[in-house]
């Protein structure tokens, strides 16, 4: 007799498609899935009155998830549907970036899941509307370790990770090119501008991608190595271009210090890495040949370039590789 497939029901936002990803390597790896994700970022008010009553509870009830109550009550109907089909209950329900849901359905999530836990990917004081969910969960974890070790935090420490088997190992990397992809922010666009200068000015390729669909920062904003793109590139795309470049480019927000998805690309896909993130420093994989530290070196980008890159450990790559990273969460 076949062995059932563990069932997990999975909920994140469906931005740049990396659930897509996630939901076909958990099924893969032996999981059936229910996925609840919903696009929560193509959200617009239906009116000034929803737009000035989400003002009015933050502001003066310090009403957080307000929005995201709007949100889910204007994209949510196929998730709702999803769980109302649901027979019995699931093993697991990992929800990331919760905050994405009203508290109901939260509830109503978990008491479908036998174990239920969530991941924040992303800083908790970037979105607090994460805070009063949290005791909803069996376990919670964040990824930026400042979170994860606060005064009186039940807040689990996870990182982010890398997809192993997206690694296409025959596409070589052309030589002294520089990738970064993200949305445009004006608050780092001095930053990025600045790095791809000085990547120019020591014989290096940048290859940057912004997101923004605003004409008037494309006509603004110019720079050499730098292109603005108006449509996203999915998470698959995202990797293709990762694997064809030398270099990976990171920049740090400064809403939290956790490291971001680029920093584990480049470490599972051993590629260089460049970034404005001094805790890298703080990892098991960090070597100065492979990762370079923006203001915080003595020597020169070329010179960071030139140095061998140092292969790590296998053991240290998969434990940072999804397929470890899922037992981890749902295990431990």
């Amino acid at each position: 007799m076949n062995k059932l497939k563990p069932k997990l029901i999975l909920g994140m936002p469906r931005t740049f498609s990396i659930y897509k990803v996630m939901v076909d390597r958990l099924e893969q790896l032996g999981f059936e899935v229910i996925d609840i994700s919903y696009d929560d970022d193509v959200f617009k008010y239906k009116n000034l009155w929803d737009r000035f009553v989400n003002l009015f509870r933050k502001s003066i009830f310090n009403d957080k998830g307000y929005k995201n109550k709007l949100k889910f009550k204007s994209l949510g109907n196929a998730v709702l549907k999803k769980l109302e089909r649901i027979e019995g209950k699931a093993d697991y329900c990992l929800l990331i970036r919760a905050d994405i849901y009203p508290k109901e359905v939260i509830e109503e999530i978990c008491s479908k899941s036998n174990k239920a836990i969530a991941y924040q990917w992303d800083g908790v004081e970037r979105y607090p509307a994460i805070k009063p969910l949290i005791g909803l969960f069996d376990r919670f974890y964040v990824f930026d370790r400042r979170d994860a070790s606060s005064e009186s935090s039940n807040y689990l420490s996870a990182t982010n990770f890398y997809f192993g088997h997206l690694n296409h190992k025959e596409i070589i990397p052309l030589k002294k090119t520089f990738f970064f992809i993200g949305s445009f922010m004006k608050c780092r666009w001095e930053e990025i501008q600045r790095t791809a200068k000085c990547i120019i000015q020591n014989d290096g390729i940048p290859n940057f991608l912004l997101f923004t669909k605003d004409e008037n920062i494309t006509n603004h904003y110019t720079c050499d190595g730098i292109k603005f793109i108006d449509t996203p590139i999915n998470y698959e795309e995202t990797i293709k271009l990762t694997l064809e470049n030398q270099v990976v480019v990171d920049f740090l927000t400064n809403v939290h210090t956790g490291l971001s998805f680029r920093v584990f690309e480049a470490i599972g896909y051993q590629r260089k890495l460049v970034t404005n993130n001094v805790d890298v420093k703080n990892y098991d994989f960090y070597h100065p040949n492979n990762i370079y530290i923006l203001d915080n070196e003595t020597r020169s980008l070329a010179d960071f370039i030139n140095e061998p890159y140092i292969v790590i450990e296998d053991e240290v790559l998969q434990k940072y590789n999804f397929d470890r990273w899922i037992k981890n969460m749902l295990e431990n």
